[in-house]
């Protein structure tokens, strides 16, 4: 059996136990993680719905703040549970053939098909009773997710090690997280706010994330201020620090 068979068969095995262990042998698991994002966009939905007529784009409320929210969602679910991948697998690392790499990468796997099929139930779902002319434009969409599981990987990896290494960083880290729901454009339009709120706003990668989904589903969107290098480029120095200090540090890795 060659080396690259064996580790599609780690990656495989732990892939299923990953299922198993996080949603259960039932449908019942799936179903509360769509749920979540559904609960949380018909609250902002009927909130904002009594205090403005219309949303600041389109006609939908739940179209604006789903493709706000599922863009953040996206983004936040991965690294959140990336980053606990060498943790919750530790009595696994005993096997010679599974590596903390290879539980990043079983994370990532399972949770990013779990994202796909969440966001597009409650996409399917929002268009068919949306007031909207919605025109689809795929490929902004597409930039979007593809953005948001690089940048979930990468932070995850680097969180991997970071937590590994400190525990003072895993609470700088939710410290950290918890203000970024308020400054991503979830609930608002990036060109709604004044203009050193913008400045301030176009450093967080996860407007940028949240711009090219919004521009996948409305056509006059202006999406001129998002830059898919600069969320590259984040989401390289993070997976790069990661995988040196994973390589640097294996033993603090496992016995996180």
């Amino acid at each position: 059996m060659s080396r690259t068979v064996a580790k599609f068969r780690v990656l495989h095995a732990l892939i299923l136990r990953e299922m198993i262990t996080r949603y259960g042998i039932s449908r019942l698991g799936y179903v509360w993680a769509l749920l979540e994002p559904v609960g949380f966009i018909a609250m902002l939905s009927v909130l904002f719905s009594q205090i403005a007529h219309a949303p600041p784009l389109g006609k939908s409320f739940p179209l604006f703040f789903a493709t706000g929210y599922i863009g953040f969602h996206w983004f936040v679910d991965i690294a959140n549970v990336v980053s606990k991948s060498a943790f919750v697998n530790r009595p696994l690392f005993t096997y010679p053939a599974v590596t903390p790499l290879d539980t990043v990468i079983a994370r990532f796997v399972l949770q990013a098909l779990t994202g796909i099929a969440v966001g597009f139930v409650i996409f399917a779902g929002i268009l068919f009773f949306a007031p909207d002319q919605v025109q689809i434009r795929p490929l902004p969409i597409l930039k979007a997710f593809a953005l948001g599981a690089l940048l979930g990987l990468a932070l995850g990896l680097f969180n991997v090690w970071a937590t590994a290494v400190s525990k003072t960083w895993e609470l700088a880290w939710n410290v950290i997280s918890r203000p970024l729901l308020l400054i991503s454009c979830v609930f608002f339009y990036y060109w709604s706010v004044p203009e050193f709120a913008r400045e301030a706003l176009w450093w967080n990668p996860i407007v940028h994330i949240v711009a090219f989904l919004r521009e996948g589903f409305f056509p006059a969107y202006d999406n001129s201020h998002a830059s898919p290098g600069y969320v590259l480029s984040i989401a390289g120095g993070l997976i790069l620090a990661g995988l040196i200090g994973m390589r640097l540090a294996p033993t603090r890795v496992i016995a996180a």
